[in-house]
């Protein structure tokens, strides 16, 4: 292939990853917005919070921190514009989410 073909195919693998990360996100954050939703009612409710066991609230808590972990994740996700992979697991590679340095 030639330099032209090759600069042709990068942008549009680039432009690919654009929009399927953006889909992603954007499908992704629906069920967490009703997910995040719920738990906050539980969590802010206090007839609930007082009949609830304190196992069952550091549970939630948990859920909490995961949901927010998500959160994070999706909008790297959402920040995605370029393609670019790093290593992963031995000789796969990944796309990279994180920032340019």
């Amino acid at each position: 292939m030639d330099a032209a073909t090759d600069s042709a195919l990068e942008q549009e693998r680039n432009r690919v990853v654009v929009q399927l990360t953006g889909a992603v996100a954007h499908k992704l954050k629906q069920p967490l917005a009703v997910a995040w939703g719920y738990l906050e009612l539980l969590l802010d409710d206090p007839v609930a919070s007082q009949e609830l066991s304190p196992a069952t609230m550091h549970y939630l808590r948990e859920i909490q921190d995961s949901l927010h972990s998500m959160d994070e994740i999706i909008n790297q996700l959402q920040q995605v514009t370029s393609y670019q992979t790093r290593a992963y697991a031995g000789t796969l590679e990944i796309l990279d989410l994180r920032p340019p340095a």
